[in-house]
């Protein structure tokens, strides 16, 4: 879609970083966005950010996109308020590092749930809105991990590459509908406001992979080159962090990260 003001637009995990960017970015070309995130308060102090930056309807809700019910809700209280949805921003994630056998059942079960169920449950719950009127773009934040999996990453090296998978074969699925599936893939080098706006170029140009260079370069060579990087890689975490050497010590690592 070429223009934004007036957009009805969809953002997860919007209470910082990726998410609170990317809802600044469009409120600033005037969309109205519906946001979610488990932290409510930090999520009512970006809405009224986004206010202040042009958006001319914000409407933040409480959500965890694990649970189908606050998934499917978030979905339902933006086209109350709306009437539709032009872009659907699948944001909400979290990671983890460290060696995968020290990594707990509860972070497992929570990491996957986050990361790959919630954006399955909104895109699920949008879709049905965005073919009746033959438009719309999802717009899946993965990472570079999507493409080139990390040593001591493994789980959510994974999960990002369940989005990338979900995100093609949705492509393939809806191509002739008019409606759009795009993959946005970040690194820990970019910024947040960097990523925030790869993200409205997406929505308003989409393509099926944006992948900001030097990374497009290692995607290009990741199938001749994929094998060496992942000793090479692995060691070079060894080498940052002695005790993942020893395979017996017990891994003290605090837990998840993100949304």
């Amino acid at each position: 879609m070429a223009r934004l003001r007036g957009a009805a637009v969809l953002v997860t995990g919007a209470s910082s970083g990726i998410g609170e960017a990317t809802a600044l970015a469009f409120a600033r070309r005037g969309a109205r966005l519906a946001l979610c995130a488990r932290r409510f308060d930090q999520l009512q102090v970006v809405a009224q950010r986004c206010r202040a930056a042009g958006a001319p309807e914000v409407v933040p809700r409480r959500a965890d996109v694990r649970r189908p019910g606050d998934a499917r809700g978030f979905v339902a209280a933006a086209l109350s308020s709306f009437d539709r949805i032009d872009v659907l921003v699948n944001n909400s994630g979290v990671s983890w590092q460290g060696r995968f056998q020290d990594l707990a059942d509860g972070d497992l079960v929570d990491l996957l749930e986050t990361n790959v169920l919630g954006a399955m449950l909104t895109t699920q719950a949008a879709l049905p809105s965005m073919l009746a009127v033959g438009a719309g773009v999802v717009v899946n934040v993965a990472s570079v991990y999507g493409f080139r999996a990390m040593p001591y990453s493994a789980a959510s090296s994974a999960s990002k590459h369940a989005i990338v998978g979900l995100s093609h074969a949705l492509r393939g699925e809806l191509s002739g509908t008019g409606v759009k599936v795009s993959v946005v893939y970040p690194a820990s080098s970019h910024s947040a406001s960097s990523v925030a706006r790869a993200i409205v170029r997406t929505a308003r140009h989409p393509r099926r992979d944006v992948i900001v260079l030097p990374y497009r370069l290692g995607h290009l060579v990741e199938p001749v080159l994929g094998g060496p990087l992942d000793h090479v890689l692995g060691e070079l975490r060894r080498s940052q962090d002695p005790k993942l050497r020893d395979q017996t010590a017990v891994w003290d690592g605090s837990g998840l990260s993100g949304e």
